[in-house]
């Protein structure tokens, strides 16, 4: 870990225990300086598209820390065009901690959670999110919404925070079959959802401002879908990060402007990289730790290997854009989810889009807490393997630096990387 960022975390540390308050401006003060960083004085390595987005993904995590009461704790999956519709900001407890990962300062957050009787074995994202509210650092949002798709710690960590707070809480069921019964339930939610936010706030929605969010959002899913055809035999020199980004687009930015546009530029630019391919091309499951060094130094802007997507990114892409229906559209889009349901929707997936993007292998990386992703993962490598993919299973922290053997890791990342150079 860089030194600065190090000292950083250990003064967070130190602060947080006597006062939060001035913890949270001393973070929103770094995060606000990082994201100006990346807008002015960006990487020259990445394209001018990833450029962007880190300071759009970065803005976007901020403005809810500034501006709590005009703010919805959100979860991951949770359709936010509504929200994007009302003019209402999202936290989300992934964006969270991962701020917190990258600037070193989660221990506390996990350590106050565990002291507040959270298990060790509890998602390490969601432990930095209570830990961040239970600390006093993280201000009183105007309610919390969540759905109950692929994250089984939702039904805890939201309500648990929702108490916490004594603020509204509403959840979305998703059910695990796509049929159309299923589908008007959903639906259903979604307009009691905007009921609910009516009821609790002075928010109020204006149904032709969604119809203009609606096509932002379907208009940024068909550039993903672009994007998916064109990096298939084109080469490009990246980093971790990116496809984090690119799940802040897919997910709770989708339907903003900024998400649209950087998906645009995306389409744009990939048109315009090499038609080749250096090294291994690795699709990966799950979330990216891009804090790790280790893992960074293996992976970042090197021809010996790049990774081509991350599941998250596609997961949402086979919803049906052609549904004029705001609702059901958004309905749709979660039922289709490939986390959604059987754990053969999501191995599926990543077999058709690992053949889609000509990958060599994949890495199936089982972050710390995440029943759904581990449980998964020795179906999913007999079969993936069956059909002549070669796939790692990697165990790790997505947030959690004080839970990750870094030599282990690199290690059997390296390994599996020379197994994929032996094959071509």
């Amino acid at each position: 870990m860089n030194k600065a960022i190090e000292l950083f975390g250990n003064h967070i540390y130190k602060l947080t225990q006597f006062n939060p308050e001035k913890t949270l401006k001393q973070l929103s003060f770094v995060y606000t300086a990082a994201g100006l960083q990346c807008k002015y004085f960006p990487s020259k390595l990445l394209l001018p598209a990833r450029q962007y987005m880190q300071w759009a993904a970065a803005d976007s995590a901020i403005k809810p820390l500034r501006n709590p009461k005009n703010s919805a704790i959100v979860s991951l999956y949770l359709p936010c065009e509504i929200l994007h519709a009302m003019g209402i900001y999202q936290m989300f407890p992934e964006a969270l901690a991962c701020y917190l990962a990258a600037a070193g300062s989660e221990k506390i957050f996990i350590e106050t959670a565990e002291n507040n009787g959270i298990p060790k074995t509890l998602c390490s994202y969601h432990k930095a999110f209570i830990g961040l509210v239970e600390s006093g650092v993280l201000p009183s949002p105007k309610f919390i919404i969540n759905t109950s798709l692929a994250c089984d710690v939702n039904h805890l960590s939201f309500r648990r925070v929702a108490d916490y707070y004594n603020v509204p809480h509403f959840m979305i069921d998703v059910p695990s079959q796509y049929n159309q019964n299923n589908l008007q339930y959903v639906e259903n939610q979604l307009h009691q959802m905007v009921d609910f936010i009516e009821e609790n706030s002075n928010f109020r929605l204006e149904e032709s401002r969604l119809a203009e969010v609606i096509n932002i959002s379907k208009n940024t899913i068909e550039n993903f879908r672009k994007i998916m055809e064109l990096r298939k035999d084109r080469y490009l020199s990246d980093e971790m990060t990116s496809q984090m980004l690119s799940v802040f687009a897919t997910h709770i930015m989708l339907g903003s402007k900024e998400a649209e546009k950087y998906s645009a530029d995306m389409v744009k630019q990939l048109s315009e990289c090499p038609k080749e391919r250096k090294g291994v091309r690795l699709l990966w499951v799950h979330t990216l730790p891009y804090w790790q060094d280790a893992l960074r130094d293996l992976i970042n802007f090197t021809d010996r290997c790049e990774i081509v997507a991350c599941d998250m990114v596609f997961d949402a892409l086979d919803v049906n854009l052609d549904e004029d229906d705001p609702y059901r559209y958004m309905a749709d889009r979660l039922l289709r989810n490939t986390v959604n349901g059987k754990r053969e929707n999501r191995i599926n997936a990543v077999l058709k889009y690992a053949e889609k993007l000509n990958a060599d292998g994949v890495v199936w990386y089982c972050h710390w807490g995440c029943k759904q992703t581990a449980g998964s993962s020795a179906a999913a490598k007999e079969f993936l393997e069956k059909n002549n993919l070669p796939t790692l299973v990697l165990d790790g922290d997505g947030c959690n630096s004080q839970n990750v053997n870094d030599g282990q890791t690199v290690t059997r990342t390296e390994a599996f990387l020379e197994l994929l150079e032996n094959r071509k």
